[in-house]
């Protein structure tokens, strides 16, 4: 009787949580079916739906600090956008009412160096944030992005000198990138930005 009793309770406790997820998946539903319906008046930004011509409005604004997300959030938009802004790589993706935004440091990096007959001494290095070591010595941004390295010499005096290193993006290469990253037609991806 006891197993039986144990049995029950469990049953009971499957069916209570199928039933509060169902009230909850009414209430998204309801959620989600009046923001679909409301636009904002100010909102100056309009885009063609993925799933229609007809001209609509982003509603939200989303910044995600994960590439994975991005792309599969970007992956359904009608239109993409980047630009460097900052010694920052942004990335811009509308669709289903929404805007959604990517952005990346990109690294400056400076090593001062000792030079002798034989050999070299490394002074420092200095990145321009200690995050971006990594990056900076990979030559890729984190979102997998490679970067274009363009370094040359200073020198400081005769026994010291310093290599400058800093990184850039190729407008072509990241527009063939983003295409192939987000599963959209490159004729909808522009340099440039997305305001609201």
């Amino acid at each position: 009787m006891g197993f039986e009793r144990g049995f029950e309770e469990k049953i009971d406790v499957i069916d209570l949580i199928i039933n509060v997820l169902k009230d909850h998946e009414k209430r998204m539903d309801e959620l989600i079916s009046r923001l679909e319906g409301t636009q904002s008046p100010q909102s100056t930004l309009p885009y063609v739906d993925y799933r229609s011509t007809t001209p609509t409005r982003a509603n939200v604004i989303v910044s995600l600090s994960k590439w994975q997300d991005f792309k599969e959030k970007g992956s359904v938009s009608s239109l993409v956008a980047f630009d460097i802004i900052d010694r920052e790589f942004h990335v811009f993706a509308l669709g289903n009412g929404i805007l959604y935004n990517y952005v990346e440091k990109i690294p400056e990096m400076d090593i001062k160096y000792n030079k002798t007959d034989k050999k070299v001494q490394i002074e420092s290095i200095d990145v321009s944030t200690a995050d971006l070591m990594q990056v900076a010595l990979g030559g890729k941004l984190d979102c997998g992005l490679g970067l274009t390295k363009r370094e040359y010499d200073v020198e400081i005096n005769d026994e010291i000198s310093m290599r400058k290193i800093s990184y850039s993006i190729d407008p072509v290469t990241v527009k063939e990138w983003l295409a192939y990253q987000l599963g959209v037609n490159d004729k909808d991806i522009i340099q440039g930005k997305i305001k609201i």
